[in-house]
């Protein structure tokens, strides 16, 4: 026997779902649907693996298995390959290839040696190959018998399929995985919606109320198993479908007839439409139909309505379909205003109007030219229109009409627009006229071809010297003088023409028109680049206004002193020189003159400056006498002036030789330093000042201060209760010695702290109080500065919390209050009888709250707290205990009535959990329900029923005292009595014939010699 013969053999004697190896595996298989998805281990309801109890046989079968498991093992470590076809095949087939065997006949040992012969191999190729056909077989065997899949958690769109592994917990194929495919039938057509490893699929996308069958199929490797018996289900019934937008059929003045087409029901049968109408003031339910239209009455002319439809069924209400947006008829449109004109172009009129309700609008226009009168130009619904292809500055008249469903309007009145004139065409070029001189020249043009329609009210003439267009000229003749003009410069002129529509274009003249040469104009009076040195100034000019046509050569700088002494400067192309070798504090005047090829310039104006004087000197190193922890002495000796008296000294200081601060500026020469840090290095340096500026630093000198008692503590602050509060303050400087604990003062109350602590802890305080509170720190040195005073108040104590007590008990929902306190904060929690803790059901300031979602006749505890802005959070007060009212039971379906011969019914109806139930009949036509029974039992038998009558049944549910509602009712007809049938005369009993009586006789005798004979021959037979 193979291996798969004994799994298939285990398979079948041990069945049960299996959690083992062959469990659900936490990943998508390939080609798995987006639709479809794995549910994990947490979300499954396996039952737990059971426990196999094997018997002597399978024991046997599965210790060989076992052994021969190894030997294959064993044959592929030592190289040893069984082919049939003489080449190597997929591993993955159990019929192509199995590893080879490590046994050999006569004890030769095949396995160890890894040799085999011709002969061998021969006689192992066809031992495997039965063994392969054995192990196929069996493996088929092992996949065809599936059991059929379970179907759990289902929703309207989904639904949970699992499964069990073929395979007994613990056991698994060799080299072979296996493959689940599941299949969905949706009217008897299958498709594949899973492949893969797992034991369960979420289905999805199914469609509420339908029925769909699903099957399993195994594969392991190529080997395909048959399918599993089909599992067949029904999705739930869900609420309908969203509706399309009503339509109107048909409307008159006071009425509205919608429309809707029907919605899918999703399992369950439509009973009645929701129609909801919004006037104005918001959606309103309007009535509650059970067919497809509803005509809408008592409404106003001429007026807007939003409709909008949702489908009712067993499980709710669906969603609301699109709004629907109607008017009601109305009388015909009055005469509009006439239309207005928003632009005006030379070839078309931009013309609108305004609209007062949904109207269709015509356009009509007159034009005088061609006599045919008004005629129409635009229909539609648009409040506004181009009329385009008019004539330039023509006159056109126009009139408009409203139209909507009532009928057509008046026309308005007549308006009468006209159109814009063009712009005209570009004038002459312009030409000079007489001769061009340096400074001035005069040009003419010749007017426009084409006006545009409008009379020529200005020309324009510009002219660009290089530094763009700029206007000469601006009036209504075409001559104009030209004058301004810089020597030896290039022209280019161009005109144009105005008229009311606009400008022309620009003409340009023929050819460039230049200037004759002349000597630069005056340079402006030089100015300094900065404020004059003790020795050096730095001088800047402007180019001359007009350099005269020619290029310049260069710029020549005088220079004089108070002594008249004049040299030049600067000779070059530059506008920026610098003057050296001057002296410090001396007046000096300087101008500038320009030159060309034609000849120099004026001079410029004259700039008169004064030479600055030298900073002072660096001092030497300040000399630091240490006084006490916090005061040093410096002192230090005046250095040279360098011509100007010393304004101050400026002495800075810093506790690591960087980021100096200044701590004295003055003209003496000596300097106390207070407020420093003891043990703490400080370096100094000094500098001189004058009108000259600041002169160089000194070199630094260092002082160390000695130590001293700590800082004052900084950030004092507090967290405080009803009757303590906790100080925290920042650890202070320690001056050189470490803070071995805090004095702390609360009011005229001293506290010291254990240690270095920063905090501290006092209580036995009044509540609602504020004190005065201050902290110092002790050293080896003593007690060091209080920090500031600051003032820290207590909390009043927190509010008591009130009695709860239920105001409103309902089947689903409790109605609790309590006792309201001024600015308080409440807070309401409830736990229910399965549950553990506490959790909250309400926060905030009213008085009452409203606990909904609750089970029907269930005890839950309730407990509240108060609590305010100052006094916090109070305490949770003894738990409530409130329990829930009964629900009153829920209608049951309409009963089923079956007719008994000859004249009784059987009425049934489904069963409510925990409830009586009353029957009531109505008999003919009068619709007068009477009861004929009240029990616990689901069904009742009607007797002596009278033949041809119609009934009406109906039953309600009666639990705790409370009735339900009425169930729907059936209706049955009693069949009409039969005919009274034809009266036969008996006939008289007819004796038995002595020749019967005989017969009957002889066969008895004869079976009872039968059954002798059986005996006797059952007795006189030797036992084995």
């Amino acid at each position: 026997m193979s291996e798969l013969d004994s799994i298939k053999k285990a398979s079948d004697t041990h069945e049960g779902p299996t959690n083992g190896a062959g469990g659900p595996q936490h990943f998508y298989g390939a080609g798995y649907p987006a639709h479809f998805h794995h549910v994990p281990p947490h979300h499954m309801q396996h039952s737990p693996p059971p426990v196999y109890q094997k018997d002597e046989r399978t024991q046997r079968q599965y210790s060989k298995l076992k052994q021969k498991l190894e030997r294959k093992h064993n044959n592929r470590n030592n190289g040893i390959e069984v082919n049939n076809s003489g080449a190597s095949t997929p591993s993955l087939s159990p019929r192509k290839e199995l590893n080879g065997r490590g046994e050999s006949s006569g004890g030769s040992g095949g396995a160890s040696s890894g040799a085999w012969s011709e002969g061998e191999g021969s006689s192992a190729g066809a031992s495997v190959q039965g063994d392969d056909e054995n192990d196929t077989q069996a493996l088929l065997d092992l996949l065809s018998a599936t059991r059929t899949p379970q179907v759990s958690d289902m929703t309207p769109t989904s639904a949970l399929v699992q499964w069990n592994s073929p395979l007994p917990e613990g056991v698994n194929l060799p080299n072979v995985d296996l493959t689940y495919d599941l299949l969905l039938g949706d009217r008897k057509r299958y498709k594949a919606i899973y492949s893969g490893p797992s034991l369960s699929c979420r289905v999805r996308d199914l469609r509420p109320g339908c029925e769909y069958s699903v099957c399993l199929q195994i594969r392991a490797g190529e080997v395909t198993g048959a399918a599993s018996e089909a599992a067949t289900f029904r999705a739930p019934a869900a609420p309908p479908d969203r509706l399309p937008a009503a339509r109107v059929v048909q409307r008159t003045r006071s009425s509205l007839l919608l429309r809707w087409a029907s919605a899918a029901d999703n399992g369950a049968r439509v009973t009645h439409y929701v129609l909801e109408m919004d006037s104005g003031d918001g959606f309103k339910e309007l009535t509650r139909p059970r067919t497809r239209q509803h005509t809408v009455n008592n409404l106003r002319p001429q007026t807007r309505y939003r409709f909008r439809i949702a489908a009712v069924n067993q499980c709710g209400r669906g969603e609301w379909s699109d709004e629907a947006v109607v008017w009601s008829a109305g009388s015909p449109p009055p005469a509009p205003a006439p239309p207005a004109l928003l632009t005006a172009a030379s070839t078309s009129l931009a013309l609108g109007w305004e609209r007062s309700a949904a109207e269709e609008f015509t356009l009509q226009m007159d034009d005088f030219a061609r006599g045919h009168g008004f005629l129409p130009v635009y229909s539609g619904s648009e409040c506004a229109y181009v009329c385009e292809g008019l004539r330039r500055a023509t006159d056109y008249r126009f009139r408009l009409r409203c139209e909507n469903v009532d009928g057509q309007g008046p026309w308005s009145t007549e308006v009468s627009y006209r159109t814009l004139p063009e712009r005209p065409y570009p004038p002459g070029r312009p030409a000079t006229r007489g001769k061009i001189h340096s400074r001035a020249f005069r040009l003419r043009w010749e007017p426009p071809t084409e006006d545009g329609g409008a009379a020529i009210e200005s020309y324009t003439l510009e002219l660009d010297g290089g530094e763009g267009y700029k206007c000469v000229y601006r009036g209504p003749e075409r001559e104009a003088l030209c004058d301004r003009l810089l020597p030896g410069q290039q022209y280019q002129a161009r005109v144009r023409c105005s008229n009311v529509a606009g400008d022309s274009d620009w003409a340009h003249s023929d050819a460039v028109l230049v200037t004759d040469a002349a000597p630069p104009s005056f340079c402006a009076a030089p100015q300094l680049v900065s404020e004059p040195r003790a020795t050096q100034v730095s001088v800047r000019w402007e180019s001359p206004d007009c350099i005269g046509g020619s290029p310049l050569t260069q710029y020549r700088l005088d220079l004089t002193d108070m002594d008249g002494v004049l040299r030049l400067a600067y000779a070059g192309l530059d506008t920026e020189a610098i003057i050296r070798e001057l002296i410090p504090g001396r007046e000096y005047k300087v101008w500038v003159t320009p030159c060309n090829k034609v000849g120099s310039g004026p001079p410029s104006p004259l700039l008169k400056f004064t030479t600055a004087c030298a900073p002072p000197d660096a001092p030497e190193a300040p000399v630091v006498e240490v006084l006490s922890p916090r005061i040093v002495r410096v002192q230090w000796t005046a250095p040279a002036n360098n011509g100007s008296p010393i304004a101050d000294f400026r002495l800075e200081a810093s506790a690591a030789n960087v980021d100096y601060a200044e701590v004295y500026r003055g003209l003496e020469t000596v300097c106390t330093v207070t407020n420093l840090t003891p043990f703490t290095p400080y370096f100094f340096r000094v500098r001189a000042c004058n009108a000259a500026g600041r002169g160089a630093w000194s070199a630094a000198r260092d002082a160390l201060t000695p130590r001293a008692p700590p800082a004052a503590p900084a950030g004092l602050r507090h967290d405080a209760t009803a009757d303590s509060m906790r100080l925290h303050w920042r650890v202070p400087e320690c001056h050189g010695a470490e803070v071995l604990r805090y004095r702390v003062e609360v009011d005229d109350a001293a506290f010291e702290t254990e240690g270095a602590t920063p905090e501290r802890l006092v209580e036995g305080l009044a509540p609602d109080t504020v004190y005065r509170v201050r902290v110092a720190a002790y050293n080896e040195l003593g007690l060091g500065d209080w920090s500031e005073e600051a003032s820290a108040a207590t909390r009043p104590r927190p509010p008591d919390p009130p009695v709860l007590r239920c105001a409103q008990a309902a089947h689903n929902h409790l109605r609790l209050e309590w006792d309201a306190m001024e600015g308080a904060q409440y807070c309401v929690e409830m736990r229910a009888p399965d549950a553990r803790e506490f959790r909250p059901v309400y926060r905030g300031c009213a008085h009452s709250c409203k606990v909904k979602k609750l089970r029907e006749a269930t005890s839950y505890t309730f407990r509240i707290r108060a609590s305010d802005e100052r006094g916090g959070r109070g305490a949770w007060s003894a738990g409530t205990v409130v329990r829930t009212a009964a629900a009153p039971p829920p209608a049951p379906p309409a009963p089923c009535v079956t007719l008994l011969p000859p004249r009784a019914a059987l009425v049934s109806w489904e069963p409510v959990d925990d409830a009586d139930y009353v029957l009531q009949c109505a008999r003919g036509k009068e619709a007068v329900f009477k009861e004929v029974y009240a029990g616990a039992a689901s069904q009742f038998q009607l007797e002596e029923l009278e033949h041809g009558a119609e009934l009406a049944l109906r039953v309600c549910a009666v639990r705790a005292g409370l009735a339900g509602a009425w169930s729907g009712a059936a209706r049955a007809h009693v069949p009409v009595a039969p005919p009274p049938a034809r009266l036969r005369k008996p006939r008289a009993a007819r004796a038995l014939s002595p020749r019967h009586a005989a017969l009957l006789m002889a066969a008895g005798f004869l079976l009872l010699a039968v059954l002798v004979a059986v005996l006797v021959q059952r007795l006189v037979e030797p036992r084995p």
